[in-house]
């Protein structure tokens, strides 16, 4: 047998155990809820969390929130109201 065709098997065998490896649930009792930059830098990675956007919101305000703070890994909800989401701190240093 070929090494190409070794690779191949080796693949084709392993790809069937990928849906084995599951990440940790989130916690769904813990919710950090923020409004400013601030706030959300309280706020733990993998940790659900709710921006409360305020009463005058600019209507791209809450979709900047996400791509600062979202996992996008995991579901997001959002709509002028504000955004839900599980939180990340992997582009932290991207808020000003």
């Amino acid at each position: 047998m070929t090494p190409l065709k070794k690779l191949a098997l080796i693949g084709l065998v392993a790809l069937p155990l990928v849906g084995c490896m599951k990440e940790e649930p989130i916690d769904q009792a813990v919710l950090c809820t923020y409004s400013t930059d601030a706030e959300a830098k309280l706020c733990k990675p993998g940790q659900m969390s709710w921006f409360k956007a305020g009463k005058a919101v600019n209507q791209s305000l809450p979709l900047s929130v996400a791509a600062a703070y979202c996992d996008f890994n995991h579901q997001v909800m959002y709509n002028e109201a504000g955004v839900i989401c599980v939180f990340t701190d992997k582009r932290l240093s991207m808020v000003k």
